[in-house]
């Protein structure tokens, strides 16, 4: 019972370790998620700022234009000098607004929409600068000039709408891949979690299932060694210490059977001096003797009778304890075998007034003669011991998948619900005891059960109505 080489030393650092590996991943995910989506809401944010402030300084652009034509009118039709400077500081926004919005632009046709606009606002100023002043006619000879100007304004305008169009579709196609890519990501993840969790699920419960099936071992009585433990040290100590219970328990069992085994023989000596001084006395070979005599004879002889029945109940069932084989079976005809344990039953039956009815739809069981006799014989004494006055007992068989079925039945007070794991264990007693019997040795259940699981069948309690308590019996087929 080693730890393995996968496995930590403590059952709690690998549930610890197990919950820490089972969080990277999805760690892992949250932070590339949180990080891809920082990245796409700064790229928007930059485009929101961007275009809000490009299309800004488009209109400015389209206001300075219609604000330089009007200052040039003021300065040429009013003949005015003192409008020279704001005709110069028109131009001068102007070119400056040109050139602060060319360090925004990202598209070739921007630009050169936006160098046009320079171009001809720079010759169209040369004309309109200060110095010599245009008469009516010269000046409104240039209104095609700016409403060229204005149009270039304008389609600078509309252009650098068109771009922040583009840029705003860029941006929902990142959008989309971006989604894209955390839903692959998500369906990486699951898988990947998934498949930790069944790892570690299968480290955690293996050594539980290995403790389990060791317990489930210790309590069906099989003390045989337990297959050994794999898991962290402290579930490798438990392993350990149901062994060392197993070994316990073994120990108990040979000594009870050592026991019992010496009790019985040592029984059958003064038995069966007890038995032949009976018989003496019972033939009258020391005296005649008087009605009241012989029946305190027969008193003592059926009183050593029971007696015998119980030694030999104890050294069978330590025999079967100690040797659970069996000879090779052979096929018996069932109603032969039954006959034979009827009419070793028959002074009881008749005493009873018990009446035995048979429905053998399978008519042969393989099994060791001797066991089947033995297993018939108990259960029909048990079946008489519990039956009422004047009652029947059912004893039918019939194929099943593979086996024969016999059930024994009878039509006594039943077995309750919480003694029905327990009346095939040795010495166990029921409840329900009919007044008026010998309190029997409680191993004739106990003795059934063992010669069934030798033979590789089975015994239980099942319920058959109309009958009160029924035992199911299987033989392989």
């Amino acid at each position: 019972m080693l730890a393995g080489p996968y496995y930590p030393r403590s059952f709690t650092i690998l549930v610890i370790v197990a919950m820490g590996v089972l969080i990277v991943p999805l760690a892992s995910g949250l932070i590339n998620a949180v990080h891809v989506l920082q990245g796409v809401v700064d790229t928007q944010r930059q485009f929101t700022r961007n275009s809000l402030a490009i299309t800004r300084e488009v209109r400015q652009i389209v206001e300075s234009v219609s604000q330089l034509q009007r200052a040039a009118g003021q300065y040429h039709l009013l003949q005015d000098a003192e409008f020279g400077p704001a005709l110069r500081t028109r131009f001068s926004e102007l070119q400056t607004q040109l050139t602060q919005l060319d360090a925004k632009l990202v598209d070739a046709s921007s630009h050169a929409a936006l160098a046009a606009l320079r171009t001809r606002s720079g010759l169209l100023y040369r004309q309109l600068q200060p110095g010599a002043f245009l008469d009516s006619e010269r000046f409104h000879a240039l209104d095609p000039a700016f409403d060229a100007l204005d149009a270039g304004a304008r389609t600078l305008l509309a252009q650098a709408d068109t771009a922040v169009q583009r840029e705003l579709q860029t941006l929902e196609a990142t959008v989309q891949a971006t989604r894209r890519r955390l839903i692959v990501l998500a369906l990486a993840l699951i898988p990947l979690t998934l498949l930790l969790a069944a790892v570690f699920s299968w480290m955690i419960n293996r050594p539980i299932k290995q403790l389990k099936a060791s317990i489930q071992q210790l309590g069906q009585a099989d003390l045989r060694p337990l297959p050994p433990i794999s898991g962290p040290q402290d579930i490798v100590e438990v392993g350990r210490e149901i062994d060392w219970l197993r070994q316990r328990l073994q120990a108990l069992e040979e000594q009870k059977l050592r026991f019992l085994r010496h009790v019985s023989h040592e029984l059958k000596t003064p038995l069966a001096s007890l038995r032949e001084g009976v018989a003496l006395l019972n033939d009258e070979l020391a005296g005649s003797l008087n009605p009241r005599q012989r029946s305190i004879v027969g008193i003592m002889d059926g009183a050593s009778r029971d007696l015998q029945k119980r030694i030999e109940d104890l050294i069978r069932y330590s025999g079967m304890m100690r040797d659970a084989t069996l000879p090779p079976a052979a096929p018996h005809a069932l109603a032969e075998v039954l006959a034979g344990a009827l009419a070793r039953q028959r002074l009881a039956l008749d005493a009873h007034g018990i009446r035995v009815e048979t429905q053998l739809n399978a008519a042969t069981v393989r099994s060791d003669r001797s066991q089947l006799e033995t297993v018939l014989d108990n259960l029909l004494s048990n079946a008489i011991k519990f039956s009422p006055e004047g009652g029947r007992i059912l004893v039918k068989s019939e194929p099943a998948d593979g086996a024969v079925a016999v059930w024994v039945c009878d039509q006594g007070e039943g077995i309750p619900d919480a003694e029905r794991s327990r009346v095939f264990e040795p010495f166990f007693q029921g409840a329900r005891q009919p007044v008026s019997t010998v309190k029997g040795s409680g191993l004739g259940l106990s003795i059934v059960r063992e010669s069934l699981l030798a033979a590789g069948g089975s015994v239980e309690v099942a319920d058959c109505p109309p009958w009160s308590t029924c035992f199911r019996l299987t033989w392989p087929a």
